[in-house]
């Protein structure tokens, strides 16, 4: 199976993990990565990054770089079912990025965040909310501080309503994660209690995934308490979750995790990737 990966780089260490990340899910498959770099003109060449880093200042400069990362990448994998391509292209990253995925069409965009102790805008990147809400692809933000480790994809997440517009996300879910011996969890967040949650809907669910994923380790249940973000972070503890998977729609009770200060309060809980799925 062949799957695209889209990587946005700005040169940034948080940014670069995710090339790692990518890399080692690419040799699960023939893997294609571009890395992408959205080349904005400064008006003050001498602006130092965060990270004490002078930005680029050209366009050739960029590429360059850009070139040295891809030849690094290639050298510590060295993985012929890996290809990796370069892309510079002009433009503000929130804009470039949903644009060049309309001609790119991959399969998984991949975005590094920063870590805890930062604002919302610093911790995910306003870039990577922005990624995450105006693409139709499915986008994997990637702590800069994970204990990067695939062979350890035991357990996933997938916050779910049982609906039967969960199963497109459900089937992208299981072609990226279907060569790893892992268990996916199918949860819905009950707020109504046990005696209110709708075992019928799970049952019909649980008999869609036996029937459709017959060699894929599948659970489901329901959840409950006063709070979605607390019963979703118990549930990642206590079943040593290693990536959380959620459906960008709206008006469902799982949306709400989108809000920023939500999504802000949940990666201070736990640090692991998320991996966002749009209908």
């Amino acid at each position: 199976m062949y799957i695209r990966f889209l990587i946005p780089i700005n040169f940034e260490p948080y940014t670069l993990n995710a090339i790692n990340y990518s890399s080692l899910l690419a040799e699960k498959f023939q893997g294609e990565i571009t890395l992408l770099h959205v080349f904005t003109p400064y008006f003050d060449e001498n602006e130092e990054t965060d990270d004490n880093h002078k930005r680029l200042s050209t366009i050739e400069d960029t590429y360059n770089e850009l070139e040295n990362i891809k030849d690094q990448t290639i050298k510590d994998f060295n993985n012929p079912n890996i290809t990796i391509k370069t892309k510079v292209i002009e433009g503000y990253p929130e804009d470039a990025i949903p644009l060049f995925c309309t001609d790119y069409s991959p399969d998984l965009i991949v975005m590094g965040t920063k870590s805890k102790g930062e604002t919302i805008k610093e911790l995910l990147g306003s870039v990577t909310l922005d990624i995450i809400r105006n693409v139709n692809f499915p986008v994997l933000a990637v702590p800069t501080d994970y204990d990067l480790n695939l062979n350890k994809l035991n357990n996933i997440l997938f916050l779910t309503d049982f609906c039967k517009g969960e199963y497109t996300s459900l089937h992208k879910l299981v072609r990226l994660t279907m060569s790893f011996n892992t268990v996916i969890h199918n949860v819905q967040y009950h707020p109504e209690g046990k005696e209110k949650a709708d075992v019928n809907l799970l049952n019909e669910y649980l008999e869609y995934c036996a029937t459709t994923y017959r060699n894929q380790k599948m659970e489901a249940e329901f959840i409950y308490g006063d709070d979605v973000l607390q019963a979703a972070t118990e549930y990642i503890k206590n079943t040593d979750i290693d990536l959380l998977a959620i459906t960008r729609k709206k008006r469902n009770v799982i949306s709400k995790l989108l809000h920023p200060s939500i999504t802000k309060t949940m990666l201070f809980n736990i640090d692991i990737p998320m991996l966002f799925f749009h209908q």
